[in-house]
């Protein structure tokens, strides 16, 4: 395979030219909208942080590299009192940057647009298609074939000049530990879906340039190539939602009752040893007249997140304003970034500042951090070389528009004989949005939620013809069928935990989209978005059955579930 790359001789913001391709049939934005700017040297969702000139080899270059990596340290899991843990970089034997200060996070260079499929795959309970037909493989299997067999070197200093794009989602995980869930489907969405794209159009922002390429198999090549060049130099500004401070009303299938009553038993489980950290999560379902693509503009524009992105699907959408990193490969580095630990923005820059210290030296949160860091250390481990383990940031504050995160950077040397399969094994789901140790952890959330996670917490990004990727996990992220809105929201829950506080983390992470998702914030109508039908996707259960089904099958015998006649209850400003 050969891809054509060339660097046009204007500038367009690719949120304004995406504008114009939102609506096409799988269309795909991944998107970095915090500033260029910071403090933080570490890479961006699509790329590297160097110079233009700077090659991705040499961004992360494996001489370099190796000098730093250090051997892991030994396992923390066995400690289950989290205040013997909750502090420092002494727990681990490799050196760790306690950073614990404001960052501006400079990972935000490169935003992509994929467009025109040539390929699709899809994977639904575990039956795989291509292009519409069966399968024998399995996704991941045929998608790692078909990686290699498209397998081009990039040249470039770009972060990929072709690849796969796609998400797997939550429910995808669970057949690599054969973990079933009690919970019916409640929104019909292919569980996995990758697409082989003939045309990307990249934006450097931190260069200020925009880049084509172009599958030179496809057909009509040159005239395609042209009529491209010709859109994009068009003018394509859009103006800037307007921001306002409305909040769209939300059901959920937990009262605040039953959610903080799931939380304890939850806690008990910790307290017996099951495990010694969980992430409990609920499902919002939300309403809105508001145009898939209007709610990602205002969330980028009021709420900017470092790892966001759009997909149109078949006949749904995905809005995602993610703050974290799942992974990243560059070369032989592999990074991935866990977020625990949360608090508010204050109402005025003298709450904002205590609140900020709170997180800080909180040790209820660093130890959620510490744990999960462990977790991921040990999962990165079985995928590279030994000893080449280690933890360069920790406990490192990132503000948001409406939280304040805890992160750290968890990084290592990939074995080369590592191909998708072994991968997703290793490392999916995330250690942030499950638990330790993880399997029992995952089994415990099923028996505790009241519905499927579906694509919430599973992860939207890319893997790159000359082997390198990069994923977020999708919190933050709103999945669109109609104008039917769901909504995943959730926190990490240690023996330390508060029910009362846990609940409102739930709000508080769900605010930035219940914000973007008001009726009343000024979106320019409803743009009757296509129903893209070739079979990929089903009807959407109805919202009445949906809720029905989630309290039927919900275990009452613990008292998670509260039965009152506001178990389905309307949350409005």
């Amino acid at each position: 395979m050969t891809t054509h790359v060339e660097k046009l001789d204007f500038y367009r913001p690719t949120a304004d030219i995406f504008e114009r391709y939102h609506q096409e049939p799988f269309a795909i934005f991944l998107d970095s909208s915090t500033p260029v700017a910071g403090r933080c040297s570490s890479p961006q969702f699509a790329g590297s942080s160097q110079a233009p000139s700077t090659s991705v080899a040499s961004c992360c270059g494996s001489s370099q590299f190796a000098d730093s990596l250090q051997a892991p340290s030994t396992s923390v899991a066995s400690r289950c009192n989290s205040a013997q843990f909750a502090g420092s970089s002494q727990a681990f034997s490799a050196p760790v940057a306690d950073c614990c200060i404001s960052s501006s996070r400079q990972y935000e260079r490169y935003s992509i647009i994929a467009l025109e499929p040539y390929l699709i795959l899809t994977e639904t309970e575990g039956r795989c298609t291509e292009n519409g037909a069966a399968c024998p493989e399995s996704l991941e299997q045929r998608l790692s074939r078909r990686l290699e067999e498209h397998r081009e070197e990039n040249p470039t200093h770009l972060p990929l000049i072709a690849g796969a794009f796609g998400y797997f989602s939550y429910d995808f995980c669970r057949k690599f530990e054969n973990i079933h869930s009690r919970h019916p489907r409640t929104v019909q969405v292919p569980d996995a879906f990758f697409a082989f794209y003939d045309v990307l159009i990249i934006e450097d922002r931190e260069e200020r340039a925009l880049y084509l390429t172009m599958r030179e198999e496809a057909e009509d090549f040159g005239a395609r190539l042209t009529k491209y060049r010709a859109e994009l130099r068009k003018p394509c500004f859009v103006p800037a939602p307007p921001a306002h401070k409305g909040l769209a009303p939300f059901s959920s299938a937990f009262t605040k009752a039953s959610y903080k009553e799931a939380i304890r038993r939850l806690i008990e489980y910790i307290r017996a040893g099951d495990i010694y950290i969980a992430n409990m999560t609920q499902q919002l379902r939300l309403s809105s007249s508001r145009e898939p693509y209007e709610v990602y503009r205002y969330l980028r524009t009021h709420h900017p997140a470092p790892f966001g992105g759009f997909l149109q699907g078949v006949d749904f959408q995905v809005v995602c304003a993610s703050p974290e990193r799942f992974v990243r490969i560059r070369g032989s580095r592999i990074e991935t970034r866990p977020i625990k630990g949360t608090r508010k923005r204050g109402s005025t820059e003298q709450e904002d500042s205590m609140l900020r210290e709170e997180l800080r030296h909180s040790t209820k949160d660093r130890s959620e951090l510490l744990m999960i860091v462990d977790l991921e250390r040990n999962d990165l481990n079985h995928i590279c070389e030994a000893g080449s383990v280690q933890v360069p940031e920790h406990f490192v504050i990132e503000d948001y528009s409406t939280v304040f995160h805890l992160v750290s950077t968890v990084i290592g040397r990939r074995r080369q004989d590592i191909e998708v399969p072994e991968l997703l094994h290793s490392l999916f789901p995330g250690g942030s949005i499950t638990g330790a140790p993880k399997i029992r952890a995952m089994e415990i959330i099923d028996e505790l939620e009241l519905e499927r996670r579906n694509l919430y917490t599973g992860t939207l990004g890319y893997f790159s013809l000359d082997g390198n990727c990069d994923f977020n996990i999708m919190i933050r992220t709103g999945i669109c069928r109609g104008n039917q809105w769901h909504l995943g929201v959730g926190g990490g829950i240690t023996c330390e935990s508060d029910p009362e506080a846990e609940y409102e983390e739930t709000l508080q992470k769900a605010k930035a989209m219940r914000e973007a998702l008001w009726p009343g914030g000024g979106a320019r109508g409803q743009a009757g978005t296509r129903r893209l039908s070739d079979g990929l996707g089903d009807d959407a259960h109805g919202q009445t059955e949906e809720l029905d089904s989630a309290r039927k099958q919900a275990d009452t015998g613990g008292g998670c579930v509260d039965t009152a006649d506001d178990f389905v209850r309307e949350e409005t400003v």
